[in-house]
């Protein structure tokens, strides 16, 4: 299996600098230690503005675990934890995996400068339909964008919750991938037709990041 691992939390108000400076400065410290790459992206045009996410891809969980003792065992890790208290919201931080279902190989190729997350509930009774149309609409986006896009179930947080995860290089390819999506009406029928009775109503969001490291 591939999984992605996501850590997030939203900044506090003020010491904006400070805490970007911080957020880069520990990014770079996990690098420094793991043995997979981890990228650091921020919400932008989206609800919850100020929010960071770490987020990497991996083909084992023992990957994680050993990951995670490596950095409290590192003094150098753990102050800037303690140093980052500052900055964070009372929303605090948040942990989330994800089961990559569908994991675009595309999306490995270079460093995407923004990622689209679309997120869904599956509806009851819809459990395999539902897996089965988001892989659908996954490949059929990115045929009709041109962009690399995945397709992944939650295995932590919300039961029954999946998300779709589009890349781009640029925020230009950004809009022109949207104007895209619009435009093609067979990709409407689908979601109109399928889509709706899939996933839960009314609870699906729409969140775009832009990488910072």
């Amino acid at each position: 299996m591939t999984y992605l691992f996501t850590r997030r939390l939203r900044l506090a108000p003020g010491n904006l600098l400070d805490s970007m400076a911080w957020s880069a400065k520990i990014t770079e410290k996990v690098n420094a230690i793991s043995e997979v790459p981890v990228s650091l992206w921020t919400t932008v045009f989206s609800p919850k503005l100020g929010t960071l996410s770490w987020t990497v891809v991996v083909e084992e969980l023992s990957v994680l675990e050993a990951l995670d003792a490596k950095l409290l065992a590192d003094s150098g890790y753990t102050a800037l934890t303690d140093e980052g208290a500052r900055y964070i919201s009372e929303a605090g931080v948040d942990d989330a995996l994800i089961n990559l279902i569908h994991a675009d190989p595309d999306a490995a190729a270079g460093e995407r400068q923004y990622a689209g997350v679309v997120e869904a509930v599956l509806a009851p009774g819809n459990a395999v339909r539902g897996i089965e149309l988001g892989v659908d609409i996954a490949q059929r986006a990115k045929k009709i964008m041109g962009c690399a896009t995945s397709f992944g179930a939650s295995q932590t947080g919300v039961y029954g919750a999946v998300g779709w995860i589009t890349l781009y290089d640029s925020v230009d390819q950004v809009q022109k991938a949207d104007e895209a999506l619009a435009a093609d009406k067979g990709f409407a029928e689908l979601l109109d037709k399928e889509a709706s009775k899939a996933y839960l109503s009314g609870v699906s969001t729409q969140t775009l990041y832009r990488r910072v490291v």
